[in-house]
């Protein structure tokens, strides 16, 4: 049994995991009313009782916060892609970038949006497959786009065989969003986050 849960239960892969934050997170009384309030909001969206270490993090930033938990809002509940297209480019992303924090948190909300338990496994898979060429072409674009940079001209016309253009645009600014939370929390350091059950004793 390892420190926390959540590292027993990682698939097999590259992770990254500082045994202490660089960066600790915001002292609650430290931040202003409209902090406070994000993540009152942030909270009872999510349904749980206490802040995630993530976002008590990010509040440090001030005036940043809140427009990127907007963005984040927008980007995550809206838009064109399905939740459960989402949660399994975002399981790519923070596998591909070894980041264990995204993968804790988004594992549970994959498997809320539907995501099956044999599509989590494909995501921390070197060459997944999936019975549905939808979702094949949105995880081999994502591997590109984190390994190049960009879409060749062929990947992107097979991208397009199974998505809108705006899907494909949306898919873009997903990836490099959770790319940039993945190398922003494996980075600074942001610890798991821990249930009142997984509390240490005393």
């Amino acid at each position: 049994m390892t420190e926390h849960p959540v590292l027993d239960d990682l698939p097999p892969g590259d992770w990254h995991h500082l045994p202490r934050a660089r960066v600790e997170p915001a002292a609650p009384r430290s931040l202003g009313p409209t902090a406070r309030l994000v993540l009152r909001l942030i909270r009872r969206r999510a349904r749980v009782p206490r802040d995630h270490n993530v976002f008590r993090t990010l509040a440090r930033l001030r005036g940043i916060f809140p427009a990127h938990a907007v963005f984040l809002s927008q980007i995550l509940l809206k838009g064109r892609l399905p939740a459960a297209e989402k949660e399994l480019v975002i399981l790519r992303v923070a596998w591909r970038q070894g980041c264990v924090y995204e993968w804790s948190l988004h594992s549970p909300m994959a498997t809320a949006a539907g995501v099956p338990e044999q599509h989590k496994r494909a995501a921390a898979a070197e060459s997944p497959r999936f019975d549905d060429p939808r979702l094949g072409a949105l995880v081999a674009a994502t591997d590109e786009i984190l390994a190049s940079g960009t879409l060749s001209d062929a990947s992107w016309s097979a991208l397009c065989d199974h998505c809108t253009p705006d899907e494909a645009l949306e898919l873009c600014m997903l990836i490099g969003h959770y790319v940039m939370i993945a190398l922003t929390l494996n980075t600074v350091g942001v610890q798991l986050d821990r249930h009142p059950a997984q509390e240490p004793a005393g």
